[in-house]
């Protein structure tokens, strides 16, 4: 079963995917901002990181940067979650994809089975 970190300060974005990735077999971790989602990762590694870039205390692309810099977890695969797709520089940090907001569940379940090896 793979393990989603979902990293985002918008506690209904983190209750959407929460419940819609739970019903789908995934289990799923939270963190409402960077800080908390390196806890996570700490804790234990998931097969994927969904990040919101705008958050409080460390954003999305902090959090990217640290993640990219650690061979610890580097190899995890990062999907950004925005409504500003002009604010990450590819050259920031390794990401996979981008998910504009607001999402479509379909299209983050495709991406989320893509870059997992849950299905």
């Amino acid at each position: 079963m793979s393990m989603i970190l979902i990293v985002d300060d918008e506690v209904s974005i983190i209750e959407v995917l929460h419940d819609v990735l739970s019903e789908e077999g995934y289990q799923v971790m939270t963190a409402s901002n960077g800080q908390e989602g390196l806890k996570c990762l700490e804790k234990s590694q998931p097969d994927l990181v969904l990040c919101d870039v705008m958050m409080p205390i460390l954003d999305g692309r902090e959090l990217c940067r640290r993640m990219s810099a650690n061979p610890r977890y580097s190899s995890i695969p990062l999907i950004f979650m925005t409504a500003v797709h002009r604010s990450i520089n590819p050259n920031d940090c390794h990401y996979v994809a981008v998910l504009a907001k607001p999402f479509d569940i379909d299209e983050v379940l495709e991406m989320v089975a893509r870059y997992t090896h849950n299905h």
